[in-house]
């Protein structure tokens, strides 16, 4: 039996992160959580985690900044940041995608759709992190 994918849930409002985190447990994820940019930054240091959903409204640090100094770190390079925003316009997507996130969702979050992308997204990190191991087994 596998272990369960992680999950950093980063947003800065607790009834956001509470009901996200726990939608996301109740479908078999582990979850980590953050207040903030800066403690996601911490959180992904400390937890490497599979995924992270990334608020980017968010008071101390914004969600865009977290997500280009995560980028930075090179064992991030290939983490799936999904972006999570009330403020889903053109010029905020644009931002989002540029730092280096791999989606951007509005809120109120269409769940069923979410929960689909990280299904396939994570599906797909797993499928690559498996080719690369075989690659590097057979030299």
């Amino acid at each position: 039996m596998s272990t369960p994918s992680t999950i950093l849930v980063v947003d800065d409002y607790a009834d956001n992160r509470t009901l996200l985190s726990a939608w996301l447990r109740a479908k078999g994820y582990q979850v980590i959580e953050a207040k903030d940019g800066r403690e996601g930054l911490l959180q992904a240091a400390r937890t490497k985690p599979d995924l992270i959903l990334m608020d980017l409204a968010m008071p101390v640090l914004d969600g865009v900044e977290a997500t280009r100094q995560i980028r930075e770190r090179h064992t991030f390079l290939r983490t799936p940041i999904f972006a999570i925003s009330a403020y889903a316009t053109h010029d905020v997507k644009a931002d989002a995608l540029a730092a280096g996130c791999n989606e951007v969702f509005a809120k109120p979050l269409d769940l069923e759709s979410l929960l689909g992308k990280i299904q396939t997204t994570l599906a797909h990190a797993g499928t690559t992190q498996v080719t690369r191991k075989a690659a590097a087994s057979s030299m």
